[in-house]
């Protein structure tokens, strides 16, 4: 998590940022979340959203430095979840414990309450029912729909939670110091197949769903199946839902041919193919935060940690070989 002065920092990522001193304000600064907040603790309030829309997607960062009883209720075609991205206490969301490491789901037919702590930032993510449905392969749909009618609290896997956090800050930090990105269309659904692959993760439990019998060569086909389509899309990322609902197979099938055949995850050999994208584009000439952001990666801390550990070297190095081999020859 962030620490105290990742406050500020959040504050400033923002393409909208919105400060408040009321929290009655803070409540109608998101946009179709019908909300009304009530302060618990006492003391001056003060409080920010910061938000980004593109294509079907919205993404925001909320700071509210007092403990506050929240309620409201979305859209019947929406689904919203946040992550704590920093928060020093407990807080109660629709009758469960609300922690640091906890997944609200705050869409769903009743609304939701969340009795929220002080210096809470969450980070938002909300999309069209329909699209995420969309983006499903057909058991992962009907499990969706059974499971997503009411706001709870739900536990992730860590890594599942950092990588909520890592998204979320990276895109807000991007996008705070190049704004005009939002207007590229190919970054912003390259955005979006991004947010759909993290809420289909987050939401759906694939341990849960029916287990089909696969042969080796069910599994081979599956594998070859997808490494086809990725080499389809040389220029843009495929994410792992994109293959699910290409090959009609839910996460779990696609997790355990590719552990079975190649000893690795569906996750891992995506992120392989999107770095070995982004060295294709640096070997080109293209900017480091061009090619990684054409590739799907956001944080760009972690990008260079994840090229490096790849290939040996920092993407910044390949580049400046790039350009010293291209002056000789001029």
């Amino acid at each position: 998590m962030l620490g105290p002065v990742g406050v500020q920092a959040l504050k400033n990522m923002g393409t909208l940022c919105q400060e408040t001193h009321d929290f009655e304000e803070q409540a109608a600064l998101l946009r179709g979340w019908n909300q009304d907040y009530a302060q618990i603790s006492s003391g001056a309030f003060s409080g920010y959203v910061s938000d980004m829309r593109f294509e079907d997607v919205h993404l925001f960062l909320e700071y509210t430095s007092q403990s506050l009883y929240q309620s409201g209720r979305l859209d019947d075609d929406t689904v919203a979840i946040g992550i704590p991205l920093t928060a020093q206490h407990q807080g109660m969301f629709c009758g469960s414990v609300s922690t640091a490491e906890s997944m609200h789901v705050f869409s769903g037919d009743d609304g939701f309450e969340f009795f929220s702590p002080g210096e809470l930032v969450m980070g938002g993510i909300s999309v069209s029912r329909s699209a995420l449905l969309n983006s499903l392969a057909p058991q992962e749909q009907q499990w969706l729909m059974q499971h997503d009618g009411q706001a709870h609290v739900q536990s992730l896997d860590p890594a599942k939670v950092q990588a909520v956090r890592e998204f979320m800050s990276g895109v807000f930090h991007l996008v705070g110091q190049t704004p005009e990105i939002l207007e590229n269309r190919q970054i912003t659904a390259s955005m979006r197949s991004t947010v759909l692959g993290l809420l289909a993760d987050c939401l759906i439990d694939s341990q849960q769903l029916q287990s089909e019998h696969l042969s080796p060569s069910k599994c081979w086909h599956i594998v070859s199946e997808s490494r086809a389509l990725v080499h389809s899309r040389s220029e843009n990322p495929v994410s792992v839902a994109e293959l699910c609902q290409h090959l009609g197979v839910s996460r779990r099938t696609l997790q355990y041919s590719f552990q079975n055949l190649l000893n690795t995850s569906p996750v891992a050999y995506l992120r392989s193919q999107r770095l070995n994208g982004t060295r294709r584009m640096l070997k080109q000439g293209v900017s480091v935060t061009d090619a990684a952001t054409a590739w799907g990666f956001w944080h760009f801390g972690h990008f260079s940690q994840e090229y490096k550990k790849l290939f040996g070297e920092l993407p910044s190095d390949t580049l400046r070989r790039q350009g010293e081999i291209a002056a000789k020859k001029h």
